[in-house]
């Protein structure tokens, strides 16, 4: 524990940029969090977004920075990532690797890294950013879309057949709302948790979201929106 407050204490240290430390409520850069379906143009949007306003986009870099700090493979670590409750089943693991890398020390360091993370600024893509940031000045986005058109969509983009879509489509939606259940007990329909829902169901141009978003997140960051 004492080596994961340390390099967090040396990120928050880096990200300085007078000698006030950046906080969560007061971050160096704007922080938005992007909750997306498979399909829906999340990534696209999260990329753009990120490019437009010149700030760092962190999404598999969350779990390399967790396996890291945990001192552990990564593909365990993504193991716990991709199924939380697979944990309960990796006894054998630490009975001989005397690691921990059950749901409480996941839980604990994610936190851990996105508090850390939303103090320096950024685009925070999935992993419940959004539960771990909700007192925190970020704007938090959720990007919809029916399974069908999403499909669609990833089909027309070379991704395979309608059907292959589909069901993948349908696959990970579930197992991403399984993931924030099981880990912060959020559902991923609740619309309160967001700040921004939005429905690319209708959308051809995803241009139009990346600037509705762009000054949404400077206003909050300027401290136009949110009370904090």
């Amino acid at each position: 524990m004492s080596n994961i407050l340390s390099v967090i204490s040396a990120m928050a240290e880096v990200a300085t940029v007078t000698h006030e430390e950046p906080t969560t409520r007061k971050p160096k850069q704007p922080v938005v969090t992007i909750s997306r379906d498979y399909g829906s143009g999340g990534d696209i949007i999260a990329t753009r977004l990120a490019q437009r306003l010149s700030i760092p986009l962190y999404d598999e870099t969350v779990l390399k920075e967790i396996a890291v700090r945990l001192n552990d493979d990564p593909a365990i670590v993504k193991l716990l990532d991709e199924g939380f409750g697979k944990a309960k089943d990796m006894w054998l693991y630490r009975l001989f690797s005397g690691k921990d890398v059950g749901p409480d020390a996941y839980r604990d360091t994610l936190i851990k890294v996105v508090m850390s993370l939303g103090r320096m600024g950024g685009i925070l893509v999935g992993r419940g950013a959004h539960v771990i940031l909700t007192d925190a000045c970020a704007l938090r986005v959720r990007i919809t879309g029916s399974p069908e058109v999403c499909a669609r969509r990833m089909a027309a983009s070379g991704h395979g057949s309608f059907s292959e879509q589909l069901a993948k489509a349908k696959e990970i939606d579930h197992q991403r709302g399984k993931f924030v259940w099981e880990v912060f007990h959020s559902r991923l329909s609740d619309s309160s948790a967001f700040d921004i829902n939005i429905n690319t169901d209708r959308m051809g141009d995803f241009e139009d979201v990346v600037d509705m978003l762009m000054g949404m997140a400077k206003a909050i960051h300027s401290g136009r929106v949110l009370a904090l």
